[in-house]
């Protein structure tokens, strides 16, 4: 392997790298903010059942999507294969299903405050 071949790998590596403990860390909001929901429930008095199972729905999307991020970085560098087109699907859905999964969950949040 040539010098450029081997900072052609570093820098693959380290992206894999950074983008695996972005996904990480991605997941770990995304149990946050459910467990937050979770609270809020017994305090759910008036709220629309829809719109609970909807936050749920939401924020259970983004943590799946950002462990399968996660899951497919490991895969592919198990297996010696360079990242898939799939990781910038779930690089991109992830983050927006979060940021609207807790929009949602603040009006729910500020919902309870008014009660």
């Amino acid at each position: 392997m040539t010098e450029i071949d081997e900072e052609v790998v570093a820098v693959e590596t380290g992206d894999a790298t950074l983008l695996y403990d972005y996904f990480k860390h991605l997941t770990s909001l995304c149990i946050v903010s459910l467990g937050g929901v979770l609270a809020l429930l017994p305090n759910a008095k008036g709220f629309p059942p829809g719109l609970i199972a909807a936050v749920l729905v939401v924020l259970s999307g983004a943590a799946l999507l950002s462990f399968s991020g996660a899951a497919e970085i490991v895969r592919t560098r198990f297996k010696g294969l360079p990242l898939g087109k799939g990781v910038d699907f779930y690089r991109i859905t992830a983050p927006m299903l979060l940021a609207v999964g807790v929009g949602m969950f603040v009006y729910l949040f500020t919902w309870t405050l008014k009660a």
